[in-house]
């Protein structure tokens, strides 16, 4: 996975510091990472879901509207789990390979 190694500094469950591999969008250390992550997100799970891809997935808002799609839309689709899921959520291993 192209974004597998990268470094991130979170809290343990006792909030103490621990290093691990990021796992979603919102952990990629810099904007460039996080929104070419975003426009790999939309094409992957885009062409996944046979979806038309109208902008990047958003980084705060849900993955829907990457697809043009409304709020009751995504909820009605098969994959809702993933369409509801803010940009900065999606699992870096949506962004394709």
């Amino acid at each position: 996975m192209k974004y597998a190694g990268i470094a991130y500094e979170g809290s343990d469950g006792q909030g103490y510091p621990m290093m691990r591999d990021a796992q979603v969008i919102g952990e990629l250390p810099t904007l460039e990472m996080r929104a070419q992550a975003l426009a790999e997100a939309a094409s992957a799970i885009g062409a996944r879901l046979q979806l038309p891809v109208v902008r990047p997935v958003p980084f705060g808002a849900p993955v829907y509207e990457a697809f043009g799609m409304r709020r009751p839309d995504a909820k009605r689709h098969p994959e809702s789990c993933l369409l509801m899921v803010r940009g900065c959520d999606v699992p870096l291993e949506q962004c394709g390979q």
